[in-house]
């Protein structure tokens, strides 16, 4: 039986809006912007977190006649948003669900891949 060390893998969540977390808070900007997204992977890239985290929203929310910026639901497509984090970072990880209610397996298989070759695996380099 080997002895190696355990290692724990810290995860940066980008949680949404709910009335728990910041996101609640008018002052903290867009939660569908790119630019939201790439400022917490830098930031949790700084901080040496092992991976970004997305969770699906499969709609978009309305208030008076506009998409309600801070939504969970509102969130854009998580492929896209890992993609675009994936050309704004270096060494963190990107992890994201998707649902196989819209998608086939193997389609869903086969973006997963192509986020992997894009980003150069994940984590990417050594700290």
């Amino acid at each position: 039986m080997s002895s190696s060390p355990r290692r724990v893998h810290l995860a940066a969540h980008f949680p949404g809006v709910n009335n728990t977390t910041i996101w609640s808070d008018p002052r903290s900007e867009s939660h569908i912007a790119v630019d939201s997204f790439i400022h917490m992977a830098q930031t949790a890239e700084r901080g040496l977190m092992d991976f970004l985290f997305l969770a699906e929203g499969l709609r978009l929310r309305e208030m008076n006649g506009k998409i309600y910026d801070l939504d969970v639901m509102g969130r854009p497509d998580t492929l896209t948003v890992l993609s675009a984090v994936a050309g704004a970072t270096v060494r963190i990880g990107l992890a994201g669900t998707l649902t196989a209610t819209f998608h086939e397996p193997y389609e869903l298989a086969r973006q997963f891949a192509t986020l992997d070759h894009l980003s150069a695996g994940a984590p990417r380099g050594t700290w």
